[in-house]
């Protein structure tokens, strides 16, 4: 990084976060949106900055594991910082830009690593360019919640440049991506490659191989806490028949293919349905870019390619959501965050010797300039997305119309028609694929004419039903689940269970606020007396 110093990265810093905090100006004043409130908004651990929430958040078996399927304390200690020093969620600019500024952090540090791999130094500029003006990364810097991609990878490279001169802080830097989000380990893989390739000349830094062991252990020791988080709270679907999980595991990499490519296909809540059969054109998409991949990337690492190390950080990155353990919702942008740094390194390393003339450098600048400039348009249209909740739930159901957000917003288009009978169909089918949020449906003015209807209440109470049995199941009762489980015993007119969880919620005062627990009293007995006078 001799052409690449700390002063030329602190002026790269600034010009990418300027340039990115253009591009997502529409979702600066945006609202929290969906997993930002299963996250930090209106947990208790997350209103102040105190020495028991903080324990609370470091506790790899507490609370916010349970509630958020993840152990990731920094990424919550992180918010609980931001919420110190700019105030809570109410006012969300302070929090958008934030998440800009660490953006063009990564950018900064891409550029960084490129140079350091021999990539020429405007060549390595355009490629962090194109990173930072991607649309499919518009997700993880557009949403709150997803500071934690962006952290881990601000760590995660961190650790890759530190790894050579300075292996306890990188070491340190690794430890603290894990802790972001499990995204982070991806670095591993890369690291692992780069050494086995690096031939230390006399005077250099012996390979790292110890430190690298002491990375590993480090996964090991974080991966059972949070594979146990992310499977006891039901996150994995119920297993799914191989030939099914893997038509659908490849399809959805051809999807990603175009993406990554083009930009085509971003959308919020991706619900691409299954392949019928090998035929599908996106399983044929998806099984050729695997082999090409594939083969590219062995050819690389058995001729020690420098693109090696980048195709197998794209490789990591992408296996733990590759559907090998099947989830709810197998694909998202933001799963290509990390990938697309691996492919656009592997691809600049090849280019490298090639750009070295003044004709090709030309050639490839104007290629680079036109693909930013199509990008960052794209991606400044995307961000708006984020600018408002409705925008948001539109863009799924624009891209996924049958989908579980497209069945929701076509129950509010039957409604507008008094179409009573289309809107509860629309809202069976959004069940059947996976809604459960009863609390949130009553409370949506939206449906508020369904109200009574004998249908609405029988799907209501299903949802109910289902919600406590995964409660049922979770490894710990924790407060925040509990303050539900009376709302859905209201709503099964459980009156002596719900009494016995307002009995419970009592006894912590000091984790649940007694104002709530006395009002959850009030709506348990308002709701006896309309049974009293019921005939």
């Amino acid at each position: 990084m001799s052409s690449f110093g700390w002063r030329e990265a602190l002026v790269a810093w600034l010009a990418m976060s300027g340039i990115a905090f253009f591009l997502y100006e529409p979702a600066l004043h945006g609202p929290l949106l969906s997993d930002d409130f299963i996250y930090f908004s209106g947990r208790s651990y997350m209103e102040a900055l105190t020495f028991a929430n903080v324990r609370t958040i470091l506790d790899p078996f507490g609370d916010p594991v349970v509630l958020t399927w993840n152990w990731a304390p920094l990424h919550l200690l992180a918010h609980s910082v931001l919420r110190a020093l700019f105030g809570d969620f109410s006012a969300t600019y302070p929090h958008h830009v934030a998440n800009v500024v660490v953006h063009g952090l990564n950018a900064t540090l891409l550029l960084a690593l490129l140079a350091r791999c021999g990539v020429p130094l405007a060549a390595a500029a355009a490629g962090a360019l194109l990173f930072l003006v991607h649309p499919a990364n518009v997700e993880s810097v557009a949403w709150i919640f997803q500071l934690k991609t962006l952290l881990a990878f601000a760590f995660g490279f961190g650790a890759l440049l530190c790894l050579v001169r300075r292996p306890a802080l990188a070491t340190l830097l690794f430890a603290c991506g894990l802790l972001v989000k499990p995204s982070a380990a991806a670095v591993l893989a890369a690291a692992i490659v780069f050494e086995a390739q690096r031939a230390p000349a006399a005077g250099d830094s012996p390979r790292r191989t110890g430190w690298l062991v002491a990375w590993g252990a480090l996964f090991l020791a974080y991966a059972l806490p949070e594979f146990i988080a992310f499977r006891n709270t039901g996150e994995f679907q119920l297993p799914l028949p191989v030939s099914q999980r893997v038509l659908g595991g490849v399809a959805i990499v051809g999807r990603y293919a175009v993406l990554a490519l083009s930009s085509i296909g971003a959308s919020s809540f991706h619900q691409p349905a299954p392949p019928a059969s090998p035929l599908d054109p996106w399983f044929a998409l998806g099984l050729v870019t695997l082999l090409a991949l594939g083969a590219v990337s062995l050819l690389a690492l058995v001729r020690r390619h420098p693109a090696a190390p980048w195709l197998g950080l794209a490789a990591a990155s992408y296996a733990p959501v590759s559907q090998v353990f099947a989830f709810r919702y197998p694909m998202a942008d933001r799963y290509l965050y990390f990938v697309l740094a691996g492919a656009l390194g592997a691809a600049l390393v090849t280019l490298a010797p090639r750009l070295r003339g003044r004709a090709s450098a030309l050639a490839g600048g104007a290629v680079a300039l036109a693909l930013v400039a199509a990008f960052a348009a794209r991606a400044h249209e995307r961000a708006a997305v984020f600018g408002s909740a409705d925008r948001f739930e539109r863009d799924a159901a624009l891209h996924y119309p049958d989908g579980l957000a497209g069945q929701l917003a076509r129950a509010r288009t039957a409604l507008a028609r008094e179409d009573v009978d289309g809107a509860l169909t629309a809202l069976e089918a959004a069940h059947a694929q996976g809604y459960r949020n009863a609390l949130v449906m009553l409370r949506d003015p939206d449906f508020a004419a369904l109200h009574g209807q004998p249908r609405f209440t029988a799907l209501a109470q299903q949802m109910a039903r289902e919600w406590i049995a995964q409660y049922e199941a979770l490894p710990r009762k924790v407060p925040d689940a509990q303050i539900d489980l009376v709302q859905y015993q209201l709503l099964l007119d459980q009156r002596e269970a719900a009494l016995a969880t307002l009995d419970r919620l009592a006894a912590m005062p000091d984790r649940v606020p007694p104002a709530l627990v006395q009002q959850l009293r009030r709506q348990l007995e308002q709701q006896a007396g309309r049974n009293e006078r019921a005939p």
